[in-house]
């Protein structure tokens, strides 16, 4: 019944504004970056540690500035050739602050030093728009487990968006309320045309457990949603809709802990570990 009452909702905002939302963003300049990477494997761990060293402390900076409202740096868990080794998705507070990107890249060509800059086979690099983003209202202790799932959608992007939010939100808040998914984002390409991704989906699990739970919440919510004619007659077109491309499971990279004090005679009881700056990119950007 909850996920019914989703769909329906759902239904009717898709039914009231779509077009709406969609153009409000479309008058304005893009406000997010989303960056791939690809290295060797070999030069896998000097390329995290390199990132570490230098992207992440100026990602740090920038937000801190004001310039970016929250980043996220993304590692693949599992060597792909056919993927991404890294991806870096940054949200900037307003489009003149992704414009000013310029200057980063004309000192650190896509946020990276040199060291790590040598290391790099392959660079993309997509302005994007965050065009719906969700998150759970119950906290999750475990560390996230990320699944980036992008596409090539066949329609306009007004279409995508109703397709979006009648037949793929009504799924992802379902997976949410079975305690499986944190969090989700759909982020849609600027200037997309020869890009590998037009529309791309981030899901945040809850820890590997909410990850291996995937299959099994995704067959329950849509065996559940089915009951709907209004949802299954979307499901069943959604191949004209678009074209599902490779998955990346992948995991935050952060910085290295600071060094522990232990003071003479006292034992040292270790603090939280801090993750500045970070937050979920694409459930706070304004």
């Amino acid at each position: 019944m909850r996920v019914l009452t989703i769909l329906a909702a759902a239904i009717a905002l898709m039914a009231a504004a779509p077009a709406a939302r969609a153009a409000d963003w479309r008058d304005q300049g893009a406000r997010s970056l989303i960056i791939t990477y690809q290295v060797a494997p070999a030069d896998r761990p000097a390329f995290r540690a390199a990132v570490r060293r230098s992207t992440l402390p100026r990602l740090d900076g920038l937000r801190s500035a004001g310039e970016l409202t929250s980043y996220h740096v993304l590692m693949s868990r599992y060597v792909d050739s056919a993927g991404w080794d890294m991806m870096a998705i940054l949200n900037f507070r307003s489009a003149e602050d992704l414009a000013h990107w310029r200057s980063i890249e004309t000192m650190a060509p896509a946020g990276l030093d040199p060291q790590a800059s040598r290391l790099v086979r392959g660079i993309a690099s997509a302005p994007a728009d965050p065009a719906r983003t969700g998150a759970s209202r119950s906290a999750s202790g475990e560390a996230p487990v990320y699944l980036v799932v992008p596409y090539d959608y066949l329609v306009s992007t007004d279409d995508y968006l109703t397709y979006v939010d009648g037949y793929l939100l009504p799924q992802v808040n379902g997976w949410m309320d079975a305690g499986a998914l944190g969090a989700y984002g759909v982020y849609l390409a600027r200037y997309y045309p020869g890009r590998p991704w037009s529309s791309m989906l981030l899901l945040e699990y809850r820890g590997d457990a909410g990850l291996a739970r995937r299959d099994a919440v995704v067959k329950a919510v849509r065996a559940s949603l089915a009951a709907s004619p209004e949802w299954k007659k979307i499901a069943d077109n959604k191949s004209t809709v678009r074209v599902e491309k490779l998955a990346v499971v992948a995991d935050e990279l952060l910085p290295e802990p600071a060094p522990r004090l232990v003071h003479k005679g006292r034992r040292d009881t270790p603090g939280a570990r801090s993750e500045p700056g970070r937050g979920r990119p694409y459930l706070h950007t304004p």
